[in-house]
């Protein structure tokens, strides 16, 4: 079960969409509900790899996917029939164990995706094709929310958009909260990554080179249960929790994902970050972005 929320570190309340339950429909109903789970991304420029790249305004989804979210999918495949898809988006909660020991591992892939304690934490050890159709059934949800008025194309985000909404305008910010430092000013820290203690380091009598000695993962606070819930620590500027650490977020380039995990140390949860991913893993997740085709848009 995940360990008690301590102040300073206050977890704020998640707003989610039942669309099964949800009977209102119309683009003021539709605009507010997308108000309430996405942040707009204005337009301007995004620092890759050493390329400035020009990024049009969009919508991303204020926190990463949570296992609620997602399982509302899951089930609305179920009802449907729809087990090919099924197959294809289900989560693959063997990753726990296949990439961690399992005697730590095994409460998290029984409990995790399913005990409603885990509903507002990012869903992870999922597929790449199961983020995108996931992308594709909330574009059909708002589709019909709307009654077409409000018309979105929810999709994996770009890294250049991803980076654009971690960096804002300051191109070449090290992390999300615009400062180079992993703690605020109050020393409380500001994303849910691996410390490294010193008790773990050592230096190799004959190369000279430090290395790092076995553990076990610890949260960066006692707020975390390996993952941290979807909207916690502070949002950026933009109003987006959770871009460094706590999961790896997919983007549409490729098989990568970005702004490192609850697993990487501070250095790898910058927002210039990036790894390659093969298979469902558990320190990696998605958030969902959507370009505007026509209707409105606006700054909240």
């Amino acid at each position: 079960m995940p360990r008690k929320h301590l102040i300073p570190f206050l977890i704020f309340g998640l707003v989610l969409v039942s669309f099964t339950s949800s009977k209102k429909t119309g683009l003021k109903f539709a605009q507010k509900t997308l108000d309430g789970f996405c942040s707009l991304i204005p337009s301007g420029l995004s620092l890759v790899d050493g390329d400035t790249l020009s990024v049009q305004s969009f919508y991303m989804s204020s926190t990463e996917i949570t296992n609620k979210e997602y399982n509302e999918f899951l089930a609305d495949l179920l009802r449907r029939g729809d087990l090919d898809t099924y197959a294809i988006a289900r989560i693959d909660t063997a990753g726990w164990t296949r990439s961690f020991p399992k005697e730590y591992m095994k409460p998290m892939a029984e409990y995790y995706h399913k005990h409603p304690a885990y509903d507002n934490y990012p869903v992870v050890n999922v597929s790449k094709a199961g983020a995108e159709l996931y992308c594709k059934w909330l574009t059909a949800k708002y589709d019909s929310l709307s009654n077409g008025q409000l018309n979105l194309m929810f999709r994996v985000p770009t890294r250049a958009e991803w980076i654009r909404a971690a960096s804002s305008d300051n191109l070449g910010s090290t992390y999300s909260w615009d400062s180079p430092s992993l703690r605020n000013d109050k020393g409380c820290m500001l994303a849910n990554f691996l410390v490294l203690g010193s008790e773990n380091i050592s230096r190799n009598a004959e190369t000279g080179e430090l290395e790092v000695k076995k553990m076990v993962h610890i949260p960066s606070d006692f707020s975390a249960d390996i993952t941290a819930p979807s909207k916690s620590y502070f949002p950026n500027s933009y109003g987006i929790y959770n871009m460094n650490g706590n999961v790896a977020e997919m983007i549409s380039d490729g098989n990568y994902a970005v702004g490192g995990d609850w697993n990487s140390p501070g250095y790898d949860i910058r927002n210039r970050s990036i790894k390659e991913i093969n298979r469902p893993e558990p320190t990696v997740g998605f958030r969902v972005v959507s370009s505007v085709f026509g209707g409105e848009i606006r700054q909240r």
